[in-house]
């Protein structure tokens, strides 16, 4: 693997790009270069932050040229939003969806989210509880659990509203993996397993739950897996742009 390779992780709702760690490990063991950065809320604040702001910031991202680009949850819908932005010329050469809410008409499955009391702001780092992480974070180790305990962010209940009320996305048009939780209860595996098949893109089902392939014990495979997904088409490229 060429260490030029470079790719940009975008994390979920609610959470930060550390939360990466254990891909970040896996994709730079072979040479990767690898960005996690953090999405900022809008000048005016989280309360005032939109979905769009955070497409726009995955945008300003990708403009420096990324071979892969992943995204878990929320992060997955961004990701899927930023690339069909993108000039064709200069979009990410592949694309990771982890458990992503997924755009319409396929988000017509899920519940439209609810924020507590109808808020503004989900209140997951001002409010937040240590049992509650533990819950969120069933399959992480304890340090983890502490880890992201300290690190989670407050929300805009506006983003998550905007995400499950349905994004009008098209395909995005490059290489495409799927990764979905048998057991994840916030996207069903079936919801994200016809996604994938109505866009065309590759599927993978991994153990565990929402966070577990970015966080707990299915994140070193699901990583590792979608290595070997890139391998072959990674070597495609390759040898299409030496024949020129």
């Amino acid at each position: 693997m060429a260490t030029s390779s470079r790719a940009l992780f975008l994390h979920g709702a609610g959470a930060w790009g550390g939360q990466w760690a254990i891909w970040r490990r896996v994709f730079e063991a072979e040479g990767w270069q690898v960005d996690t950065p953090d999405f900022a809320p809008a000048a005016d604040g989280i309360a005032a932050t939109r979905f769009d702001d955070y497409v726009r910031q995955a945008a300003e991202w990708l403009a420096a040229p990324v071979d892969l680009l992943v995204g878990a949850s929320l992060g997955g819908l961004v990701a899927a939003a930023a690339t069909v932005r993108m000039a064709p010329a200069i979009r990410p050469r592949a694309l990771v969806l982890v458990n992503p809410i997924p755009p319409a008409p396929w988000v017509a499955s899920l519940p439209p989210f609810v924020a507590p009391g109808e808020a503004d702001v989900v209140p997951w780092c001002s409010q937040g509880r240590f049992a509650s992480t533990q819950s969120a974070l069933p399959e992480a180790g304890f340090a983890d659990q502490q880890q992201s305990f300290r690190r989670w962010r407050d929300e805009s209940a506006a983003v998550l509203r905007e995400a499950h009320a349905g994004r009008c996305i098209v395909a995005a048009g490059v290489p495409t993996l799927v990764i979905a939780s048998d057991a994840d209860d916030e996207i069903p595996a079936a919801v994200s397993a016809a996604y994938a098949q109505g866009i065309v893109a590759s599927f993978c089902r991994v153990p565990g739950g929402h966070v577990a392939p970015v966080m707990g014990a299915s994140a070193a495979p699901s990583a590792e897996a979608a290595l070997a997904w890139l391998t072959p088409r990674r070597s495609m490229l390759e040898r299409r742009l030496a024949a020129r």
